[in-house]
């Protein structure tokens, strides 16, 4: 578990539900160590705390409760954080949108980063600009953070997570992906996958996906496999690794997964429904929690 280290401002102390509020955490094995989260709020009165304390990543939820509506606009303001190169990690989430003329170029000053969080604020497709050394994006809604074809853009993204994504992956080509999350897709064919040849953990989950799933079998780095939710896959029987050490999928029409997997330590198959004719399970469930939880990780 994380070590929380709480900074709030006193009126919040009375009710969490009112007035700026801001937590620190530590962290271990993500981009940065110490992240400090804000609510809107908060973070225009109290971004100083980010030098004070430490820390090497800030988040923002655009969302401002305290005064129980939502601020559609939003212009932050980073004069208050003079140690900009230390900053690895930023994340702008809630539903909002910047303010009409907000210059985002002032994202540059944080020349870094290398994880970034994205939800539905629009940076309106400046995203390689604003962060070119990148290694990791988790972006929660693909229709509010859509980016153009990278074309030598992000050559050091390694782990992405898209939520909502629609249309090729061939967007993302050239990135050295090794770490993909596909969230309620509607990516057609699973054979666009294989265009990342090095993937080392895939996890798919809720998606309108089809096709052939034994073509996974030619990624010859996987270690890590997740399907959940129903789809129009086929070839399961086919589907083989003989790299693969963690498994986990619903909706798995096979038995005894470890036959075409004998590397196969950990795994858990339809166990949303114990009585399925194919449900197994073993190894250490932990491991399996820890590798499809975060790309961050």
């Amino acid at each position: 578990m994380a070590e929380m280290v709480i900074e709030i401002d006193e009126r919040t102390m009375e009710n969490l539900m009112e007035g700026p509020h801001v937590f620190i955490e530590k962290t271990s094995s993500r981009p940065a160590a110490k992240i400090a989260y804000f609510n809107k709020a908060a973070f225009q009165a109290y971004s100083n705390l980010i030098d004070e304390h430490g820390c090497d990543g800030f988040s923002i939820e655009v969302q401002d409760i305290a005064e129980n509506k939502l601020q559609e606009y939003f212009a932050p303001d980073f004069s208050k954080i003079q140690n900009k190169d230390a900053i690895r990690e930023i994340g702008v989430v809630g539903s909002g949108a910047f303010q009409e003329g907000y210059d985002l170029d002032g994202f540059k000053a944080f020349g870094n980063v290398k994880g970034l969080t994205t939800h539905n604020v629009s940076f309106r497709s400046k995203l390689p600009e604003l962060f070119p050394k990148l290694e990791a994006w988790l972006n929660l809604d693909w229709k509010a953070n859509e980016v153009e074809p990278l074309n030598g853009s992000w050559p050091n993204l390694a782990s992405l997570s898209l939520q909502g994504f629609s249309g090729s992956l061939s967007t993302f080509d050239g990135a050295p992906i090794k770490k993909l999350f596909l969230i309620s897709s509607t990516i057609r064919d699973i054979g666009d996958i294989l265009r990342f040849k090095d993937l080392e953990t895939l996890q798919i989950v809720s998606c309108k996906i089809g096709g052939d799933v034994s073509v996974l079998s030619g990624l010859k780095q996987l270690r890590s496999l997740r399907f959940e939710g129903k789809n129009k896959l086929e070839g399961w029987e086919q589907l083989k690794s003989s790299s693969v050490e963690n498994l986990e999928a619903s909706h798995y029409p096979c038995k005894r997964p470890q036959d075409g997997f004998p590397k196969l330590k950990n795994y858990s198959i339809n166990a949303y429904r114990p009585r399925d004719p194919f449900y197994e399970e073993r190894g250490d469930f932990g491991v399996l929690g820890d590798e499809f939880s975060s790309i961050f990780n």
